[in-house]
């Protein structure tokens, strides 16, 4: 089975049990902050191991998150790393994300200019990923690249709006470089 098919069906039955058991924000915050502890490559490096063992690994989860984490949440990683399917958290933790937000019509969206973006432009990318996407809200998450010299990369669902200079300026280059006006043979 691939990573991606099993990173679904995983995350898929985490959040109908979450829905079921009435606790999808508790479970969100859990996924969202083991997705934050997962990033450390100790961590990642510990469950990607064929070398240690299971118990090991349920060891480590116990003691780490028993106590920050819902019940549900700590059983569903446990049931996991018995299932010898620990390989794939990360992508399942992901996954859940991705679900979560789609259930709760929360759309995502990345705008990187060449200065720090301004609440009124926020609002105004926002309008416009809600009025595109047919969401309720949108996370944005910002970047600064001097690279593009001016203007702005938006990019949300599959997406991308390329208004920067440093694009404008390729283009530009790439037309004068086709010169339509001299006959060749």
């Amino acid at each position: 089975m691939s990573a991606t098919r099993l990173a679904h069906r995983y995350a898929k039955s985490l959040l109908d049990l979450a829905i079921q058991n009435q606790q999808v924000e508790k479970i969100y915050d859990d996924m969202l902050e083991f997705d934050q502890a997962i990033k450390s490559r100790d961590l990642l490096l510990m469950f990607k191991s064929p070398i240690i063992k299971s118990d090991k690994k349920l060891a480590v989860v116990k003691a780490v998150f028993k106590d920050h984490f819902e019940p549900i949440t700590t059983a569903f990683i446990n049931l996991v790393i018995r299932k010898h399917r620990e390989f794939y958290l990360p992508e399942v933790v992901r996954e859940f994300i991705v679900q979560y937000k789609e259930l709760k019509q929360i759309a995502t969206a990345t705008l990187v200019t060449a200065v720090p973006a301004n609440d009124q432009i926020l609002a105004k990318v926002k309008s416009i990923v809600l009025e595109q996407t047919g969401m309720i809200a949108v996370e944005i998450t910002t970047a600064v690249d001097p690279e593009i010299l001016g203007g702005f990369v938006l990019t949300f669902g599959d997406k991308q709006f390329d208004c920067s200079l440093s694009n404008k300026l390729y283009n530009m280059r790439k037309g004068f470089e086709e010169n339509k006006y001299i006959r060749q043979f």
